[in-house]
């Protein structure tokens, strides 16, 4: 026999009442942590995955630290994780809205908009043919320098013979 799921202040699917509760709410506009946001930790390559309980089912991006928690209700981690460490400004990583934690409202705000663009980048069909054709290099937040459209290759695990591999394969 199966169970149903309990409900959840999390569902993605919010109702009409929350909606104008939110478009209502002076903070959801304004939020006074986002000068905390470390863009300089955000790295979104990484699977979507709870760094506690490696769950990937509703997950929000600490936008401090950079590190990936489940839930955003009272007792989830992100929960737990913005109250033990002061980070407030989560970020799901599904819907891609803001979010305010402990207090959990909605953060509208287009200073953000950057950030929502490296967690899903999107480009038209002439900016893919014009990557091979232009060769600007363009600045990370870190300040270092890349051609944008060639991905850098992150050692998870032990796959790091893996990339030289496929390193050598592509500078033939």
């Amino acid at each position: 026999m199966k169970r149903e799921a309990a409900p959840d202040s999390d569902d993605e699917m919010e109702s009409p009442t929350r909606k104008k509760r939110n478009a209502e709410n002076p903070l959801s506009k304004q939020c006074p942590y986002l000068d905390t946001i470390n863009r300089t930790v955000l790295d979104f390559d990484f699977e979507k995955l709870c760094s506690v309980s490696l769950s990937h089912l509703n997950v929000y991006a600490c936008l401090v630290c950079g590190k990936y928690f489940q839930g955003r209700g009272n007792n989830t981690h992100a929960y737990t994780h913005s109250v033990e460490q002061s980070h407030h400004v989560f970020l799901n990583l599904s819907s891609l809205r803001f979010y305010c934690l402990p207090d959990g409202y909605e953060i509208i705000d287009q200073s953000l908009e950057d950030i929502t663009y490296n967690v899903k980048p999107q480009f038209s069909v002439a900016e893919i043919k014009s990557l091979d054709v232009k060769n600007r290099l363009a600045i990370a937040y870190d300040g270092s320098s890349y051609l944008p459209g060639v991905l850098g290759l992150n050692n998870i695990k032990a796959n790091d013979y893996c990339n030289v591999i496929f390193q050598v394969y592509l500078l033939r």
